[in-house]
């Protein structure tokens, strides 16, 4: 069950059904939340490794940190409505973080302004100068297109990365700054 908070965000989206407004809420990591999560991904193979697919206790690893006394989330996470998506952030430093995205209904299509509005909801809360992701060069074409159509600038890869069905695959760097994300908001 979803605590509902206040949104951090929303937009109209273009959908096959017509103009849905979306609403992002903050995620909490409850047990049903983390299950629905990790249910949820399952169905789509390339979003973690081949060593957390199939393995809630790796996936729960990832997102949850602990030390015997204290336990931590290993970056922020919000809900796109009652699980329609989920942005999150990683690595998080002082000026950059690396963020994230799914939408479980395989849907990019239309919902550009949302996923920008979650980036200017970043940069203003919590001070950001730039803002990275990285994607496999295995994922779909239509991934890339809708990280460019973000603003995102391809700033360079990585070699033998990650591993996806047994192979190693390069992963492209791409970044966006402040200035661009927020320029007209």
């Amino acid at each position: 069950m979803i605590t509902i908070e206040a949104s951090v965000a929303s937009a109209l989206c273009t959908e096959p059904e017509g103009e849905v407004e979306r609403f992002v809420y903050p995620m909490r990591l409850t047990p049903e939340n983390l299950r629905t999560f990790y249910e949820k991904s399952r169905d789509f193979r390339t979003l973690f490794t081949d060593e957390v697919n199939g393995d809630f206790h790796k996936f729960a690893e990832l997102l949850i940190g602990n030390d015997g006394e204290r336990v931590w989330t290993n970056g922020l996470f919000w809900i796109v409505d009652d699980f329609v998506g989920i942005y999150h952030m990683t690595n998080i430093r002082t000026y950059d973080a690396e963020v994230h995205y799914v939408f479980f209904d395989r849907r990019h299509y239309g919902r550009e302004e949302l996923t920008r509005e979650m980036l200017r909801y970043a940069f203003r809360r919590f001070g950001f100068r730039r803002l990275t992701t990285e994607i496999p060069m295995y994922a779909s074409k239509s991934t890339f297109n809708f990280v460019f159509r973000l603003g995102f600038t391809k700033e360079g890869k990585r070699r033998k990365a990650v591993m996806y069905k047994g192979e190693l695959f390069d992963t492209m760097l791409l970044g966006i700054l402040r200035d661009e994300a927020l320029d007209g908001a």
